[in-house]
């Protein structure tokens, strides 16, 4: 069964899609001689000058125009898909690799470091790139190992607790949670405590 055989067809029989698709090039001879192609033809040219001049003039229509919130909104989604910055692949499938953002594998890890009681995560650099090349040049640089993920991690802790034990149960959890969801086994964990916070 042909696949487009419900796409609407002109009294020749061809598909009005395959019109379009070339209507910025010279007629073939069978549209110069079809009355059906020649009728299609003038009715897409006229839809492509009448779009183009609403397209122009709302383009330049102050009343169009976007207000300062949704600028900033979408200067906001702009900055964010920046913080992603680098990627780990995850997988690779027929359809293309899987990866995880920078951004949300740190996130990951603070919600896995705020899970262990006394302690709040603050910040999470990840370390890892194959190489010191610049990430606007070279594509493989915005890359990061998966087989050589580490991560300086760092935190306020309570004053009740008891560092080292803490310490370790922070590492072990972080290190759980990071294979559980994305099968990073985790290389290094450096951890630094840099306050307490109910003093």
């Amino acid at each position: 069964m042909a696949l487009n055989e419900d796409q609407p067809r002109l009294g020749c029989g061809r598909i009005i899609d395959d019109v379009w698709a070339s209507i910025d090039q010279p007629p073939t001879a069978h549209e110069l001689e079809c009355p059906d192609c020649r009728s299609a033809r003038l009715a897409l040219h006229h839809l492509e000058s009448v779009t183009g001049s609403l397209r122009d003039r709302d383009r330049d229509d102050p009343a169009l125009q976007p207000g300062a919130r949704v600028k900033e909104a979408i200067m906001m989604v702009a900055r964010a898909e920046v913080r992603r910055s680098r990627r780990t692949p995850l997988m690779t499938t027929a359809l293309g690799t899987i990866d995880i953002s920078e951004q949300a594998l740190s996130g990951l890890i603070r919600f896995a470091a705020s899970t262990v009681p006394g302690v709040r995560a603050r910040r999470c650099l990840i370390a890892g790139a194959p190489t010191g090349a610049d990430p606007t040049t070279d594509p493989a640089a915005a890359v990061v190992d998966a087989g050589n993920v580490r991560i300086t991690l760092t935190v306020a802790i309570s004053s009740g607790v008891t560092v080292p034990a803490t310490m370790d149960l922070l590492r072990e959890r972080v290190a759980t949670v990071v294979q559980a969801q994305t099968s990073i086994t985790m290389q290094q964990i450096d951890i630094i405590v840099e306050d307490l916070y109910d003093l």
